[in-house]
């Protein structure tokens, strides 16, 4: 269990080419969110609440501060991933045109770096030098996707080296294979503009109407818990008020209270744009997290206009709740 925590740690430093050793960020990370879990703790403790509780809240600190981190990293390999994607045809055609213009593969490899590569631009300048010191070139090419965790990437140098090994025209095959490329790059951004209306409703129905809604339904619900509480006060001091305890939405005891019916209206709205950021990320560019960059944004506009509908409803029909 442990080895499976420390190589998925592993495989996110390597993908975004951070230099440290896995063991000591893994025992970095969970001290940093045990700290995180202890001061949760300590803060339900001081606010009255029972241990059991607050020992809860504190490990769902220590969980949410891991899963922070995790979605980070994924998200930066996916980002640093899309750069050389995005750059990765450029460099395939002038590599081409440094090929036919009489240079080697290896040379030509080398002399194809450009500064506005960026991550791509890394990985080619460390296969240079691992070809320098007289390492195959098939095994060289392989090596740049070691760092990258982009399937076009790995799929583009699986195809460049078939063609080395069958002696073919490797400027050629690099030409068709930019070519190629953009044209798939072209239709993705074809396909994302035709869904960016489904993209735009899922936004506005996480963002807005859920909100909204909530909004609107919790206010409801405080006006009829603060009339069944006036009914019970009245009921006390009548013997016919017994009747209204006992008639449609006012039958039984009080179950709720207006503090747990906000929580439940958060805690909804937290899962409800939870699960739209991923929709929205699978629709956008095929991968779920992808859409998590946006949660906190999107999440702090629902929550606002939340409490401002609430507190609209409030400055208007107080009364009724007074």
């Amino acid at each position: 269990m442990i080895e499976r925590y420390q190589n998925v740690w592993a495989r996110l430093l390597t993908y975004n080419d951070i230099n440290y050793e896995v063991g000591y960020f893994s025992t970095l990370m969970n001290l940093a969110a045990a700290a995180l879990g202890g001061i949760a703790t300590c803060l339900m403790s001081i606010a009255g609440q029972p241990p059991l509780y607050s020992f809860l809240v504190g490990f769902a600190a220590f969980i949410a501060a891991q899963i922070l981190a995790y979605v980070y990293l994924v998200l930066a390999a996916q980002s640093r991933a899309a750069k050389v994607e995005e750059i990765l045809p450029d460099f395939l055609s002038l590599m081409a045109s440094n090929i036919r213009s009489g240079l080697t593969p290896d040379k030509a490899l080398i002399v194809s770096v450009q500064e506005e590569f960026g991550p791509l631009a890394v990985e080619i300048e460390r296969a240079g030098k691992s070809s320098l010191t007289g390492k195959p070139i098939n095994e060289v090419l392989v090596g740049i996707g070691d760092h990258i965790d982009s399937d076009a990437l790995q799929k583009t140098i699986y195809i460049i080296v078939e063609g080395l090994r069958s002696g073919g025209d490797i400027a050629e095959l690099l030409e068709k294979t930019a070519m190629d490329m953009r044209k798939s790059s072209s239709l993705r951004r074809e396909v994302s503009s035709v869904i960016l209306n489904y993209v735009l409703f899922i936004v506005a129905a996480i963002s807005f109407g859920a909100p909204l809604l909530y909004g609107v339904s919790t206010f409801l619900v405080d006006i009829m818990l603060k009339i069944k509480q006036n009914m019970a006060v009245s009921a006390a001091g009548a013997s016919s008020g017994s009747l209204s305890g006992q008639v449609g939405l006012f039958k039984g005891q009080l179950q709720l209270s207006s503090d747990a019916v906000s929580l439940f209206a958060v805690v909804s709205i937290v899962i409800t744009v939870f699960f739209g950021c991923m929709a929205v990320g699978i629709m956008h560019s095929g991968k779920r997290l992808d859409g998590l960059k946006y949660f906190p944004i999107i999440l702090t506009i629902a929550l606002g206009i939340l409490f401002a509908i609430r507190w609209a409803l409030t400055q208007m029909l107080g009364s009724f709740i007074a």
